[in-house]
């Protein structure tokens, strides 16, 4: 399809993403890891004959990432302010507390039924007591422990 000069619409997850990118811009396997992408902003390309991407107008890398000679359609700065956005929100290591552990465990627990809701009996055996955190297994930051929970019971249910 690019080759007969049509469009193509590329979407996927950051990872995916990050794949094709190395290879489309010839990215050592070592600095593709350092490419943070935004969610949901479109990188427009123009390619060569050869699929290559070309030189963008102003002859320069993105100023988002310093990586891509692709054009954000939301504009370079717009892009900034989005990945350092992303920064601080995943990775904000001002975080001193462990409330999962510890004198804060209870509330942690509170907070967690109050937001998924009273784990079943199920959920309780498969996870054992509450002492350890939510529905009685250690919590995982990132993980959806209902989805996580779910696939256990599947999981113990075909044994």
């Amino acid at each position: 399809a690019l080759r007969e000069g049509k469009t193509l619409l590329v979407v996927g997850h950051e990872n995916n993403l990050r794949s094709l990118l190395m290879r489309l811009e010839d990215i050592a396997p070592e600095d593709i890891i350092n490419l943070s992408l935004p969610r949901a902003v479109p990188l427009a390309y123009r390619l060569d004959e050869n699929l290559k991407p070309l030189p963008r107008e102003d002859g320069k890398l993105d100023e988002a990432t310093g990586f891509l000679k692709g054009t954000w359609l939301g504009g370079d700065q717009a892009v900034s302010e989005i990945l350092d956005r992303d920064h601080k929100q995943v990775y904000d290591t001002a975080i001193t507390t462990n409330l999962e552990i510890g004198q804060d465990r209870e509330k942690w627990n509170n907070w967690m039924e109050f937001i998924m809701g009273k784990p079943s009996a199920k959920q309780k055996r498969i996870g054992g007591d509450k002492q350890n955190g939510f529905a009685g297994g250690a919590t995982i930051p990132g993980v959806n422990h209902r989805t996580f929970t779910l696939q256990q019971e599947r999981k113990q249910e075909s044994q």
